[in-house]
This record gives C-alpha cells, structure tokens and sequence, in this order.
C-alpha cells in the first residue's frame, strides 16, 4: 500500500509542477494529494482526482454532482499500470471505466511513472459495443486545460456534468507523428510530440520521454520505429533551441 501512495502523490506533485510551468495556474486551493483543489488564470476551479484504484460509478456520480453544484470542474486521472488496459489491448470496460470515458470523448486521463518523471496522458479507447481496443496517446498540454459542460445518458451516469481536460484531446502517438499537414514548420514539431504550440521546457521534456520510450528502436521492433524516433529527436531539438532564442531574444 506504501508503494501505491507514493506513485499517486508523485504524480500528483509532477502535475502540479506541469501546471505551474505552463503559467495556467492561478492558485492553489486544496491540496490532499490525491485530490488536487486549484483555480485556472481563467478564474475556474477544478478538482484533480488521482485514482489508484477502483470505484463505484455512484461515488463517480456523486463527486461530479456535488463539484457542479460549486461551478468546480471534475478531471480524473487514472494510475495506468493499475487501473487501465495496457496499450493496443482489446478490452471490455466496468461501467464505472465506461462513466469515465463517456466523459472524455472515449478517453481516459492516465498517469505512470517511469524514471523519477510522470506522463499524463490520455488512453482511448477505439471502437463501439462492448469490446473497445485501448491506444495510448502522448502527454497533454497543459495549456489547453480549460472546462466544459458535458451530458450522458448512461445508466447510473445521466445528467449534465462541468468535467476538466486538456483541450482537443491528442490521437494516438502513431497519429500525431503523422500529422504535418497545412502547419508551420514550428507547428509541425510541436505535432509531433502532441504538444500545442506554446508548451512549456518541462512540457516538451517530458512528451518526447514519454514518446522515446515507445519508439527508440531498442524498444520497439516496428519499421516505422527508427524512423519515427528520428523525428522526435529533430522536433525535440528544434523546439528547445526554438526556446533559448526566444530567451535569449
């Protein structure tokens, strides 16, 4: 049990951090660890839920009731290796995980550790029925962070709920190493970590870790691997250096 709350309160604490570097933080209101109370510049506040482990889709309901009727938006973030299916896996959700992605357009937000840095990212899941296949996407960017009202129409789950995300939720890794096309050369690089323009250091960081880890050919024996490790290793360099000069300017 130890272990489990250490991972969570340090990818709580690696979030704050993501938060505060990429200016979007207001203040801080509340901070419990696994449950991270705080104000957007914007003047939202938004509830931060770390979960490391199952719950009832009545507490889901109950926690996204009780935070609307305080104008506070819901984000839950799901500690992967514990809670979720493993990338490319097929799947057949509780219904408590179905509330969830029902939430985030088909997606659920994940953290992991690896190498004293957290990801967060989130997880899709693909398809229709009762079998979903599960994809990963890279790490979001803060600066898109904002709120916005959702209905379901889910057993246990019906109502009109004031959630928290990242904004335009990214594809795949595969997907957004693909996508070039009608942007900036800047823009392109930013793509193809999963990044929006405008990320912070710590942000591009932490995206092409998160990436390195799935395509660096000692990892990954896909063709396309080498190649797409190649990529983002030229995008990473070229938004960093793109940062020191505009420091520097």
């Amino acid at each position: 049990m130890g272990n489990i709350r250490y991972e969570t309160s340090f990818a709580s604490a690696w979030f704050v951090d993501l938060l505060r570097a990429s200016g979007r933080l207001g203040r801080m209101l509340h901070n419990g660890v696994d449950i991270v109370l705080f104000q957007l510049t914007t003047g939202q506040q938004v509830s931060a839920h770390f979960i490391d482990s199952a719950l009832p889709l009545y507490e889901i309901r109950g926690v996204l009731a009780d935070n609307a009727s305080r104008n506070i938006a819901t984000l839950y973030v799901l500690w992967a290796d514990m809670m979720l299916p493993s990338d490319g896996q097929l799947y057949v959700p509780d219904d408590w995980m179905e509330g969830l992605f029902t939430l985030y357009n088909s997606s659920i937000y994940a953290y992991e550790i690896y190498s004293n840095e957290a990801y967060i990212f989130p997880v899709h899941f693909r398809g229709e029925g009762v079998r979903r296949l599960a994809q990963f996407g890279s790490t979001v960017s803060f600066a898109g962070l904002g709120a916005r009202r959702v209905k379901t129409h889910l057993p246990g789950l019906h109502g009109e709920w004031l959630v928290a995300d990242f904004g335009g939720i990214s594809g795949t890794a595969h997907d957004d190493l693909r996508e070039q096309a009608g942007q900036s050369r800047l823009s392109e690089q930013y793509a193809l970590l999963g990044l929006a323009p405008g990320a912070s250091a710590l942000e591009i960081r932490s995206a092409y870790r998160h990436l390195a880890r799935r395509f660096h050919p000692d990892l990954n024996a896909e063709a396309e691997a080498n190649e797409a490790m190649l990529k983002l290793n030229a995008a990473y360099e070229s938004l960093l250096r793109a940062l020191d000069e505009q420091a520097n300017a």
